[in-house]
């Protein structure tokens, strides 16, 4: 598997785990300009934007790593961008860490809700 192939992989098992809690993925992949986020769902009046990390078991850094400040805030600013330029409104909002790890023959799913928070 490539790179981009383990990408979309680690994406739809990802956007599998969500709606397994009842969470619609309303986008894939949403870019405005420079700014991206995996998957954007929504559950009652939540958006939820969740950031998807790919590794393999014992890799020495983990996904959750992986997001650090600077990850942070532009995950917060696209998800202004998207709320903005679809003029929908944000009840509550929430940012996740979806990390699927895997092996030769089985992988893991660890899911971080809230993992990190938007100030105003």
């Amino acid at each position: 598997m490539n790179t981009t192939e383990r990408g979309t992989w680690g994406e739809n098992l990802a956007a599998s785990h969500l709606e397994s809690y009842g969470i619609a993925v309303i986008e894939r992949n949403w870019r405005s300009g420079r700014y991206e986020i995996d998957l954007i769902g929504r559950h009652a009046d939540t958006w939820i934007f969740a950031e998807v990390k790919v590794r393999k078991f014992g890799y020495a850094e983990t996904a959750f790593e992986s997001v650090d400040l600077f990850k942070q805030q532009r995950i917060i600013i696209a998800a202004d961008h998207f709320l903005k330029h679809q003029n929908r409104q944000a009840d509550a909002a929430r940012f996740d860490i979806i990390c699927i790890e895997y092996g030769r023959h089985e992988h893991r799913i660890q899911h971080i809700e809230d993992a990190f928070i938007c100030m105003p």
